[in-house]
């Protein structure tokens, strides 16, 4: 090793870079979740992906426990590029839209990727279907809420349910899912995708899943670009019948997850997102 230098990147972890005989490596510490099983699953995850063509970081080594850093160290290759929330505020329409084209692209790869079973890649949380799974998390974040600004536990449960029910259980298929979806988390170099980052919350899931926080952090402020998502997306990994159905749920799960997070980590968040739930649970319930 002939240097080390801070990095200032990242929200859950400190980083360091590090020139090495072998190339540069990212160092990474968690300052939230330390629980090395966390990063176990977050490197098996990544490498299912990349047997699958999609573009990810090589990870190099996993130290469980760092005595003198009071937890776990994640070594990975370094990527050299730019995160693409640091160029988005500087693009047109045109270059935003090839950007979400080749976006749709490298998702819908990830979402032909099937697992055996709902839940982690190690086997976490398994479910042998997508009721099954749903009803966990579900089960697992009210707790965690605020039902006072969202509604009855047993009516939460109850529209998930029935949203479950009326999906085609044909295409109920478990599917390698990011779950980080969101520009700080795509990677780019001289204008192309080239890398899908941090799949620390990977999961096989319902696909549809990601779609919340990309509807949220991308379309939301730039609805032009959906429809050359959806179509790139879909030509990669078509779209079912119900599709639509399955991004409406995956919008209140994506808020009730968010609620929890934020009522943890960031409080004055936590509202925002009561507040979206609460409005799926009138349109639905």
């Amino acid at each position: 090793m002939t240097s080390v230098r801070p990095l200032d990147k990242g929200y859950t972890s400190k980083q360091w870079v590090a020139e090495t005989d072998g190339g540069r490596l990212l160092v990474k510490v968690p300052q939230r979740d330390r629980n090395p099983e966390h990063l176990r699953r977050l490197v098996a995850s990544a490498r299912v992906a990349a047997d699958h063509g999609v573009p990810v970081v090589e990870y190099r080594h996993l130290v469980p426990d760092e005595p003198a850093l009071g937890g776990p160290v994640l070594i990975q290759e370094y990527q050299e590029g730019t995160a693409a929330d640091e160029v988005w505020g500087s693009l047109d329409d045109d270059r935003r839209k090839e950007l979400v084209q080749d976006l749709g692209e490298v998702i819908g790869r990830l979402h032909t990727i099937s697992g055996p079973f709902f839940g982690d890649v190690l086997g976490g949380g398994k479910a042998v279907s997508l009721g099954e799974s749903v009803e966990a998390e579900v089960e697992a974040l009210l707790p965690q809420a605020d039902l006072d600004l969202i509604g009855p536990a047993a009516t939460i449960r109850s529209a998930i349910a029935d949203a479950v029910a009326g999906l085609e259980d044909a295409a109920n298929v478990p599917t390698l899912t990011h779950g980080d979806l969101w520009l700080p988390n795509i990677l780019l170099r001289e204008g192309r995708i080239a890398c899908v980052l941090d799949f620390e919350h990977a999961t096989y899931a319902e696909r549809f899943r990601d779609f919340g926080k990309l509807d949220e952090h991308v379309f939301r402020g730039f609805p032009a670009g959906r429809e050359v998502f959806l179509a790139s997306y879909a030509a990669a990994c078509p779209l079912p019948d119900d599709w639509e159905r399955r991004v409406d749920l995956a919008h209140l799960l994506h808020a009730l997850n968010m609620h929890a997070y934020f009522r943890r980590w960031s409080p004055q968040w936590a509202p925002e997102y009561a507040e979206q739930a609460k409005e799926w649970l009138t349109k639905n319930a």
